[in-house]
């Protein structure tokens, strides 16, 4: 008998909750052409999944010509003195109390520049300072669980917001949708047999906007397992993390661009001198044949990859918690310490402390 796993159904309603905001597409542009079209900068700033989203997206705006910056809410607390009038904020908090993004959008607001807050439901404090406010209106499957589908949602309505900005229209989350299901189809299984292998730690190499989804994935197994991980840029990764890598750690290397995919297959090439275990996660047409183990997935434009790309870390998270003893499902592990849980609210949520959240 299969054991439900409220992740794994996480996981799988993506396509879903994809089509659904796509059939909402006309409100997410609407709530960015709100904030006005200017020469200024798209100033994105989050913590954590918003961030990535927003470094993900970042390839996406560029196309539409939008001068796309995403700055962590405390650097750009340092760098107030760079804000300019013309900027425009786009603030990304599910909860909308995550202290540092909250404090952002108050300097923010404070220079009178338009806020637009993306948020999952009332959106807390940030949901009332923002000029704009746009829920993902994404129920929660269980508590506690680590994002995924509220991941690649956060990343569909940045584009759309993109597009608000910019005038356009084009977007068609169709197609995508369709590959997130194929990739879901095809990754279970090659998950389950990568983490067979007993790995010392998982380095998550990328370039370009899929540095950001290499950062995520990164996360998730941060948030899922105690297995070491760090994420990288492919080529910095040779000059830096490589010293220090143990030749038991797991590289994987998302190749989703066709500049990338030739690199990639050189870095695994390499790296199989050493015999380290490589992960890639390529497509047809960015094929990383050198890698010990590919997940490869539909076609998909190099922009979108990451609305794709995601899904298949999420499920190697999830594989990696289980095959390491941990409950992907209620992450017991991090509640379960209470002095560290209670520290992390101090770094990130002091005000929800001795609230159970």
């Amino acid at each position: 008998m299969v054991q439900h796993s409220p992740m794994l159904e996480d996981v799988g309603r993506q396509p879903a909750v994809l089509r659904g905001l796509a059939r909402r597409g006309g409100e997410f542009r609407a709530a960015g052409a709100s904030l006005g079209r200017t020469d200024g900068r798209v100033v994105v700033t989050s913590c954590g999944d918003g961030h990535f989203a927003g470094e993900a997206a970042s390839s996406f705006a560029a196309r539409l010509g939008l001068d796309w910056h995403v700055v962590g809410p405390l650097d750009l607390l340092v760098r107030a003195d760079e804000l300019r009038s013309g900027d425009r904020i786009l603030a990304i908090s599910m909860s909308g109390n995550v202290d540092r993004t909250v404090e952002a959008a108050r300097l923010a607001q404070a220079r009178g520049l338009p806020i637009l807050a993306i948020v999952n439901g009332e959106g807390g404090k940030l949901g009332a300072i923002a000029r704009t406010r746009i829920s993902l209106d994404l129920p929660d499957i269980a508590p506690f669980l680590c994002g995924t589908a509220s991941y690649t949602a956060t990343l569909v309505a940045l584009m759309l917001v993109a597009e608000g900005l910019a005038g356009e229209a084009r977007l068609d989350l169709t197609g995508i949708a369709s590959a997130q299901s194929e990739a879901l189809t095809v990754v279970g299984a090659l998950a389950e047999t990568v983490v067979r292998q007993p790995v010392s730690g998982v380095r998550v190499l990328a370039a370009g906007a899929e540095r950001g989804t290499a950062a995520y994935g990164a996360a998730k197994l941060v948030e899922l397992t105690r297995v070491p991980a760090w994420s990288g840029e492919l080529e910095e990764f040779a000059h830096s993390q490589y010293w220090a890598m143990p030749e038991t750690d797991l590289v994987v290397i998302l190749s989703t661009h066709p500049v990338l995919a030739e690199y990639a297959r050189e870095s695994a090439r390499a790296l199989s001198v050493l015999r380290v275990p490589t992960l890639a996660i390529d497509t047809a047409e960015t094929p990383v044949e050198t890698a010990r183990w590919r997940m490869t997935l539909p076609p998909v434009d190099a922009v979108l990859a990451p609305l794709v790309s995601a899904l298949p870390l999420q499920r190697l998270a999830y594989e990696m918690a289980k095959a390491t003893g941990f409950d992907p499902d209620t992450r017991a592990h991090l509640k379960g310490d209470e002095t560290r849980f209670r520290v992390s609210r101090m770094l990130t949520r002091r005000s929800l402390l001795g609230t159970g959240l």
